[in-house]
């Protein structure tokens, strides 16, 4: 018998699960990566704990702090699971408003995917060691995208952290940073791993400190002090605990162990594996009490930590009005099309961030349609273009 086959029959040797249904509760709507995932998960989830049905619900709203509340107050029996975007650790260290989980307690299953963010230097900058990264003097200019984006904080975090004297460029989305430095416009910036990999592989540019992953050096290693090493944790934290799976606060030790067996067992199943292939996404899987301990590294934080967390999650956003006809609609609101002085601009409204409404009375994106006319708030330089607010009349 296979070490896969005994890791399966494990996890339904308990029956514990037989004839239950789980619900997977997912913290966005339907489409989109973490609806992909959870669906993947929970599907081969169901095949090894031996449940009779799995039941997915998507609970979008507030940045995942909707679908996170209602898990976190779901029994703790583990018929409920669920996913979310762990960038709600910066939300539990900020205290944002709303939030009525803790991320220490809650039981966590395991993490099917993580993708490290890596500090990137152009080969054309000379730079091609974090040694003479640190080492070089005046300033370093790096591109991010939008001011308030996360590639945008994470690079103003990882400054601090490695005292490095760093100006930030922003308004760079997608490969533009790339093709900044490749310009000699930056000397680097911030990116995940997976994205950049192609920039590297073509010769362009070097990696020269991982936050996270396999990589070397590791910027925890690199930091010049505790809240630079407090700061490393974090961002290794959200980047490497990615598509999540966790259950209630309290589940029984015997119950939870079944359930991080079973998710351990389905994200090894040859069969997921192939599907995930044909989806074209990642599969680098963790146990829960691996991710239970990157959590409790990342929240870990001095309030000298936090202070300067805040200073770089609340710096506001340069964002421009502007009053125009709305050209097209599609996709039932999710890309507006118009156009800013001739040049024209594509959005992309959030169905739970961006505030809508349509001749004064609160809407959802859905009811927005070409030929209104509306004040748009927006930030030109933000990654996606999701508009603040969108006020139309008909």
């Amino acid at each position: 018998m296979t070490a896969l086959s005994i890791l399966a029959g494990a996890a339904q040797a308990e029956g514990l699960y037989d004839g239950k249904t789980v619900t997977y509760i997912i913290a966005t709507e339907p489409g989109g990566g973490y609806d992909t995932y959870g669906r993947l998960v929970g599907k081969y989830l169901q095949k090894h704990l031996g449940a009779e049905r799995m039941v997915f619900r998507n609970l979008p709203g507030a940045g995942h702090v909707v679908g996170t509340n209602t898990l976190a107050a779901s029994p703790a029996d583990g018929l409920t699971i669920g996913t979310f975007n762990t960038g709600l650790i910066y939300a539990q260290l900020l205290g944002t408003e709303g939030i009525r989980f803790d991320l220490t307690q809650m039981s966590w299953v395991g993490k099917a995917a993580s993708d490290p963010r890596v500090m990137v230097t152009s080969t054309g900058s000379g730079l091609d060691s974090f040694d003479k990264l640190r080492g070089a003097s005046g300033r370093l200019l790096f591109a991010a995208a939008g001011v308030g984006s996360a590639s945008y904080q994470e690079t103003k975090l990882l400054a601090r952290a490695l005292g490095l004297n760093i100006e930030i460029v922003a308004g760079f989305n997608g490969n533009e940073g790339d093709l900044a430095m490749m310009r000699g416009e930056v000397v680097g910036h911030v990116a995940s791993q997976s994205s950049i990999a192609p920039f590297v592989q073509a010769g362009n540019g070097q990696i020269v400190a991982s936050i996270g992953g396999a990589g070397s050096p590791q910027v925890v290693d690199l930091a010049v002090d505790d809240d630079g090493r407090g700061i490393a944790n974090l961002i290794a934290a959200t980047s490497t605990i990615g598509r999540l799976t966790a259950a209630p606060p309290g589940v029984p030790a015997d119950v939870l162990e079944e359930l991080r067996t079973a998710y351990m067992a389905a994200l090894t199943d040859p069969e997921l594996l192939a599907e995930a292939q044909t989806l074209g996404i990642p599969v680098d899987p963790a146990d829960g009490a691996t991710v239970a301990g990157l959590l409790t590294a990342a929240l870990d934080q001095t309030p000298a930590t936090l202070d300067i967390i805040r200073a770089a999650m609340t710096e506001e956003a340069r964002t421009v009005t502007l009053t125009t006809v709305l050209r097209a609609v599609e996709n039932d609101g999710r890309e507006v099309k118009t156009s800013d002085n001739g040049t024209e601009v594509v959005l992309e409204p959030s169905g739970s961030r961006t505030a809508i409404t349509v001749n004064g009375a609160e809407a959802m994106r859905g009811a927005l349609r070409a030929g209104m006319t509306c004040d748009i708030e927006y930030d030109p330089a933000a990654e996606g273009n999701e508009p603040k607010k969108i006020a139309c009349t008909n």
